[in-house]
């Protein structure tokens, strides 16, 4: 016989007394919620060095518009934003809060798409500021961090899309133009950490550069051509640049290298999917050939730790030829073959300066080449205790690049001209 157990009836009364005054607060609720109109989110953060060992932070603040709002009706577009704001503090977080003294919305970092770092601070080292964007949950490692010629506000300031109207669109798509083409690299927040915490490793970010010439609506009329960022011979559109790359050792800037080196660069690393590259014509070198890069396989590189220390890298590159300004016939396979071989040495002749520049004269490992040693080591305590920064001081690097041509286009012959298509009898005198 089962007997069933039964509360005291003064025991219930005290039960139901504790959950009907402890019930609300275990429910979830939004008692401490922001509403999106009560928010100032920050798309792109500029940091620049002031005086005193102070930094300005430059804001440039999203601002929301309902798409079935009248200005939408009355075919207004919406703005990437207003003017940038920019105060001057001892750190980031007391900069919001500054911020937060002259702009009436909270301001919040959950939607940052882009952070910018001036020059001067950047040659002096960005450790201090890393901290803060990595202990604070409202930034992401994955925005990418980008260098400026000049200062970041000034850069800030003067950028003027031409495409996107939405600022938090505009750094995605810079991101990814600079992907495909490579002419420039992307350097998340996570690559910055990485190279400063792992051993014999360092990190490139992109640079951007106010372009005076497009600001004054002239062309210059210097000669030449010019691949680095704010120098760039054009006029109309952004007058902003991005182009080339910043090479940071540990936490600071140490070089810079122009669109055409970041190209070559982003060969060695691996990360160049489609991009085009123009070299000079073998058979005439007043001409160009115009090149169509396919990914085919990473580069490889083998160091002998000896002394001096030896690196060889070895870079397929698949290509098409897209132009052939000197209108050579290169179908043919013996002249192909030779195509081929004169490609190879202008590439690799260009690919051997720029790692010598990068791992012998600035001590940079930005690919990182110190990967291929690590099996040669027992431990990765070892590893780490290598002398990599001080055997790079007298390496010798050599670079073999081997190119393969798939194919010459559309058109596999040159235009043929009137005057050599007809037979000698039938020409002009």
């Amino acid at each position: 016989m089962r007997l069933a157990f039964r509360w005291p009836r003064a025991a219930s009364r005290w039960l139901t007394l504790g959950l009907a005054l402890f019930a609300p607060w275990a429910t979830t609720g939004c008692y401490d919620r922001q509403e999106l109109e009560q928010q100032a989110f920050v798309s792109v953060l500029g940091i620049d060095k002031a005086p005193g060992g102070l930094i300005d932070c430059t804001f440039r603040i999203a601002q929301p518009v309902n798409p079935t709002g009248a200005s939408s009706r009355s075919g207004a577009q919406p703005l990437a934003g207003k003017e940038p704001v920019t105060v001057r503090a001892r750190s980031i977080p007391e900069a919001m809060m500054i911020a937060n003294g002259s702009v009436e919305r909270s301001i919040t970092f959950s939607h940052l798409s882009l952070i910018v770092f001036g020059e001067d601070l950047a040659k002096e080292g960005v450790e201090p500021y890393i901290e803060a964007l990595t202990r604070y949950r409202e930034f992401r490692r994955t925005v990418p961090v980008s260098v400026s010629k000049g200062k970041a506000s000034e850069s800030m300031k003067a950028f003027q899309p031409m495409l996107d109207s939405a600022i938090t669109r505009i750094a995605d798509g810079v991101a990814l133009v600079s992907q495909r083409t490579g002419i420039a690299p992307v350097c998340p927040i996570q690559y910055l950490i990485d190279g400063m915490e792992n051993p014999h490793e360092d990190a490139i970010a992109p640079i951007f550069a106010v372009n005076q010439n497009v600001q004054k609506g002239e062309m210059p009329d210097t000669p030449g051509l010019s691949y680095r960022a704010g120098e760039v011979r054009r006029e109309g559109g952004n007058p902003v640049d991005w182009m080339g790359a910043a090479v940071f050792h540990e936490d600071r800037m140490v070089d810079e290298v122009t669109g055409t080196d970041c190209l070559y660069l982003r060969l060695l690393q691996g990360g160049v999917h489609h991009a085009t590259l123009t070299l000079q014509d073998p058979e005439d070198p007043s001409r160009d050939i115009g090149l169509e890069l396919h990914k085919e396989r990473p580069a490889e590189y083998q160091v002998k730790l000896s002394n001096p220390m030896i690196i060889t890298a070895h870079v397929p590159v698949d290509v098409d030829v897209i132009n052939i300004s000197s209108t050579r016939n290169y179908a043919d396979p013996a002249a192909r073959q030779k195509l081929e071989a004169e490609l190879d040495k202008q590439v690799s002749e260009r690919m051997e300066r720029l790692l010598k520049r990068l791992l012998v004269v600035d001590q940079a490992d930005v690919i990182p080449v110190s990967k291929a040693i690590r099996s040669q080591f027992m431990t990765y305590q070892q590893f780490a205790a290598f002398p990599w920064e001080e055997k790079l001081k007298t390496a010798k690097i050599r670079v073999e690049v081997q190119i393969h041509v798939r194919r010459f286009g559309v058109q596999l012959e040159p235009i043929e001209k009137k005057s050599e298509s007809r037979p000698s009898s039938l020409r002009p005198r």
